[in-house]
């Protein structure tokens, strides 16, 4: 019976070490993943901000000349922004980062809306950080403004 009861014992304790080390790989797993997002936020936010000051320095030279609809790679020269569609590679061996410009549209109202006249002092703005295995994706979209008229 005592031998019965040493076996018992050890099963229990051995499930319930093994259930500690799975919550601890379960813990690591999630922690390292909200590592990874929360990069991703940064790169995107990032590269927003990279958009706003070329915008800033000038319209006409950094903004307008860029096709519509295709992706662009941000990286910086110096103290510029740079907008290419040569692919850099890998942001921290991990992350792909695109810009994309799309027309705005507005109505009679100045609205902007699906349908109606090209603003183009204005254009939507769509940052992408993809990462991983299976592909995940962080995306922001924004307008953006020649409010200072360069």
């Amino acid at each position: 019976m005592g031998l019965i009861d040493i076996i018992v014992s050890i099963a229990i304790i051995t499930l319930a070490f093994w259930s500690f080390i799975q919550i601890a790989v379960l813990g690591v797993r999630v922690q390292r993943e909200a590592e990874r997002r929360e990069t991703a936020i940064f790169l995107t936010e990032e590269a927003i901000e990279a958009v706003r000051l070329a915008r800033d320095e000038s319209w006409s030279t950094n903004i307008a000349p860029l096709a519509l609809g295709t992706d662009y790679y941000v990286s910086a020269s110096g103290t510029q922004w740079l907008f290419s569609t040569t692919d850099p590679g890998l942001i921290n061996n991990l992350y792909t980062r695109t810009v994309r410009f799309d027309r705005v549209l507005r109505d009679a109202n100045d609205d902007i809306a699906a349908s109606g006249t090209e603003d183009t002092d204005t254009r939507e703005v769509t940052v992408t950080v993809n990462w991983g295995s299976p592909s995940k994706e962080y995306q922001i979209i924004t307008y953006l403004t020649n409010f200072l008229f360069n």
